[in-house]
């Protein structure tokens, strides 16, 4: 749902589109490093992408997810998830976790989910480089029309809170 409690088409539609949404909080100090490579990320995959900010803590009210949306910076539209059901379309459980969605035949597909790079080794514990950009990668091998298979990352970050 958008900022304003309004519904929101965030589901890729015509061929060749793709959703990439990625599940962040407002307190999540491990979502909040990413900003910039979030930024780097859809600068460079945007004219095939719709980027979203999923804000899946119903704590997180409007206004609070438009200040930290404003400040992240990332170039995404802000959508709230206070009803999980982004959450569960997509199978996301921390934050940051990304998810990516393709045009199908049937219907929009998940291809991917699962951590935006292996910079967080555990909880603590970071390098300061990545050795693998798991979000670029899926993103560039649909640019360059590989088949989307589906695959899954570990993500270690903030625990979305459960609905109560």
């Amino acid at each position: 749902m958008g900022l304003e409690g309004q519904a929101l088409d965030v589901l890729p539609g015509p061929p060749g589109l793709r959703s990439v949404f990625v599940f962040v909080g407002v307190d999540c100090p491990i979502a909040a490093r990413y900003a910039p490579e979030l930024r780097r990320i859809q600068e460079r995959f945007g004219r095939g992408a719709r980027f979203w900010l999923v804000y899946a803590d119903p704590a997180d009210g409007p206004e609070a997810v438009r200040r930290h949306a404003e400040a992240y910076g990332a170039g995404y539209t802000a959508a709230r998830d206070p009803r999980h059901e982004l959450v569960k379309l997509a199978g996301a459980s921390v934050t940051p976790e990304a998810a990516v969605f393709v045009s199908a035949a049937d219907g929009p597909r998940l291809v991917y989910r699962g951590r935006i790079d292996d910079r967080n080794v555990d909880f603590g514990t970071t390098r300061p480089q990545p050795k693998s950009r798991d979000l670029e990668d899926v993103l560039l091998g649909l640019e360059s029309g590989k088949a989307a298979v589906f695959r899954t990352t570990s993500a270690i970050g903030c625990a979305i809170p459960p609905l109560e």
